[in-house]
């Protein structure tokens, strides 16, 4: 059985934390590597920093209590451990001083590591200068990610405003139009961040640019297919989803048989995650889900939520047992979402009975947030069933917190 409870360091943790991941590279997941390699070929001067995955402050609040680091100071990077955090700092020295190609550089690579308190004050100087239709445009998109992320979207309509009426220019990319039509498609699906008129515009116009993919970048038409499968996989439309779907995926193929960088493999990553997804809530189909979780895993052996995804697959075809093992296998490997991943294997330890071994992660998890209210009933509940010493600890820290906790361990999120 994989140790759960005692993750090991990996390379999303040096990511995060220093921007710099370990070698050798095969032991590098694939954001790892997209993220640092991104930060150290790109270009301050010039727009279109790539992401490939944008997380929550709770993931980077779980990074330094794994870590041991006092989260205030990585958040505002008042802890610099590594030389690329280092010009990080200089930069935000200078940021008063920068043009706003610089500023929307700078604030990018602080999303790319969810450094959100500081990104805050970046992208206010580059809005207070921005004049053109490129510059209002970007600032926009990454006010969107900030809000997005940080205040459950409730300044996205407000963004996407911004950026529409800066793409009406004419001025702004196509590639990168259709990038903000995607976020206004999957966001107003996710969490109706879009107004009403501005969506019907952004999801038109993300049809129109599909429709004409020699003027788009093919990465972008590959996350705009699979983001608009979202559509008809909500009202459980198995036909037309597959149909975006399909060519999600054989425009990222396409575009890894060119250039098998980690950016692009990504995008295969995503289509593996969505397509779980689609046969779990769509379709029904496990067998199918099983196939893309195995492929999932395959892409990335050390990436965490790949073993998750697939977890849940055995999960929903009645298989605990299997599924608590891929669970732990996600938490032995840290985050991000190690404590989703080990609160999901305490629960599937406790449908085979094996009481133990639950309220084993309980107490971990108990660890790592002692006021959690639902880690402290979870576990007093196991440790109930088989008369465990640990009903004391569990029952004294329900006491204690008597109505008032903190967040649970942070759970998955499937945005971009």
């Amino acid at each position: 059985m994989p140790d759960a409870t005692n993750p090991r360091p990996s390379s999303f943790t040096a990511a995060l934390i220093g921007l710099e991941h370990p070698e050798p590279p095969a032991d590098v997941d694939l954001f790892s590597r997209a993220c640092v390699d991104q930060f150290r070929v790109a270009d301050p001067t010039q727009f279109g920093y790539q992401f490939t995955q944008v997380f929550e402050p709770a993931v980077l609040r779980e990074v330094a209590l794994l870590a041991g680091i006092d989260y205030s100071a990585l958040t505002t990077l008042g802890h610099h451990p590594t030389g690329a955090v280092d010009r990080l700092v200089d930069a935000l020295g200078r940021a008063s001083r920068m043009p706003v190609v610089e500023l929307v550089w700078l604030a990018s690579v602080l999303i790319s590591v969810s450094r959100f308190d500081r990104v805050s004050d970046v992208l206010a100087i580059a809005r207070g200068m921005g004049r053109g239709p490129r510059e209002v445009f970007e600032v926009a998109m990454l006010e969107f990610m900030v809000t997005n992320r940080v205040e459950d979207g409730r300044g996205s309509p407000a963004a996407f405003r911004r950026a529409r009426a800066a793409a009406l220019t004419g001025e702004v990319p196509d590639d990168r139009v259709l990038d903000a039509c995607t976020q206004a498609v999957v966001w107003q699906l996710k969490r109706s961040e879009v107004d009403p008129a501005d969506h019907e515009w952004y999801l038109r116009r993300g049809h129109e640019l599909a429709g004409a993919p020699d003027r788009v970048r093919s990465a972008s038409l590959s996350a705009w297919y699979r983001g608009v499968a979202m559509m008809p996989a909500a009202e459980r439309d198995a036909e037309r989803t597959r149909y975006y779907m399909e060519h999600a995926h054989d425009v990222a193929s396409e575009i890894v048989q060119r250039n098998p960088r980690s950016y692009e493999l990504n995008l295969v990553k995503t289509y593996y995650e969505s397509t779980i997804k689609e046969h779990l809530h769509v379709t029904g189909d496990l067998d199918r889900a099983q196939e893309a979780g195995f492929a999932l895993v395959a892409l990335d052996r050390v990436w965490a939520p790949s073993y998750g995804e697939l977890a849940e697959v055995y999960l929903r075809a009645g298989k605990p047992e299997e599924a608590a093992r891929l669970y732990e296998r996600a938490a032995e490997l840290g985050p991000p979402y190690y404590g989703n991943h080990l609160r999901s294997a305490a629960q599937c330890r406790e449908k085979v009975g094996q009481f133990d071994v639950a309220v084993e992660y309980y107490l971990r998890l108990s660890e790592l947030a002692p006021l959690s209210e639902p880690v402290a009933k979870a576990g007093l509940a196991a440790a109930s069933r088989i008369s465990h010493p640990s009903i004391r600890h569990f029952a004294g820290v329900l006491e204690y917190t008597a109505g008032r906790s903190e967040p649970t361990p942070t759970r998955s999120t499937d945005d971009q």
